[in-house]
Formats: C-alpha cells, sequence, structure tokens
C-alpha cells in the first residue's frame, strides 16, 4: 500500500509542476502586455497634449513634431510591442493618435492604442489659422 501512495504523489507532481511553469510564463507575458498598453497610452496622451496646444506651427509641423516625440518615448520604453507603427493626424480641432504594434512572443496579440485630444479653446485656433475662412471662401 506504501507503493501505490508514493506514485500518486509522483504523478500529480508531473501534472502539476509544468502547469504551474505555464502560468508563471503567461503572467509574465501579460503583465509585459498590460506595461505596454499602459505606456503607449501614457506616451500618447502626453506627446499629443504637448504638441497640440503650439499655435505658431502649421498641422504638418504639429503632425512631425507629435510623431517624433511620440516614437522617442516609445524607443525608451516599450518592453514587449518590436516595432510600433504610429500614425498621428491633426486638424485645427482635434489630433487623433494610432498605436499598433505587437510582439515577439504571442504575435497573435497586438496593442492598438487610439486617443483623440481635442484642443482647449477651438475658437481662438480656428480664429488663428484661418480655417474658417478658407472653408467659407470656397463655398461662397
Amino acid at each position: 500500500m506504501h507503493v501505490r501512495e508514493k506514485g500518486r504523489f509522483v504523478l500529480e507532481a508531473a501534472y502539476l509542476v509544468p502547469g504551474i511553469c505555464i502560468l508563471l510564463v503567461f503572467l509574465v507575458y501579460f503583465t509585459l502586455y498590460a506595461h505596454d498598453y499602459a505606456v503607449c497610452t501614457h506616451a500618447a496622451l502626453e506627446s499629443g497634449t504637448k504638441g497640440i496646444y503650439q499655435s505658431d506651427r502649421t498641422a504638418t509641423q504639429e503632425q512631425t513634431a507629435i510623431k517624433t516625440d511620440l516614437e522617442k518615448k516609445l524607443d525608451e520604453r516599450l518592453l514587449w510591442i518590436d516595432d510600433p507603427e504610429v500614425v498621428v493626424s491633426v486638424s485645427p480641432l482635434r489630433a487623433s493618435i494610432c498605436i499598433v504594434g505587437s510582439g515577439r512572443f504571442l504575435t497573435t496579440y497586438s496593442i492598438e492604442v487610439n486617443r483623440t485630444l481635442y484642443r482647449v479653446n477651438p475658437c481662438d485656433t480656428l480664429r488663428t489659422t484661418r480655417w474658417l475662412m478658407n472653408t467659407a471662401g470656397e463655398e461662397g
């Protein structure tokens, strides 16, 4: 009877140890995924807020400034994503930022962050950029 009990513990350990190891590996990769998602969200909001409120630049200059600042921040901070794609579009009222990327391990899972930042005083921006006058002149 003692021989069967010893065999039972070995059999239970043969199932438990690999299961626990797999759970730990997935926990580490989930932590990296969650970290990169939070970093992408924060970097998009930080770069967008920093770049959208400078009214002395054109929309393409703002777009380029936001994109280069965002790519620099992401290169320094990301742990799981290899090469994130950054798409920025700027209009007189808002800036839209999209970050998409996936990692080397579990490539089927990807991170996609879409953030839209609105200007605080869009009326002042419209007046200084003459965007409203250009559209009114085209209609009339």
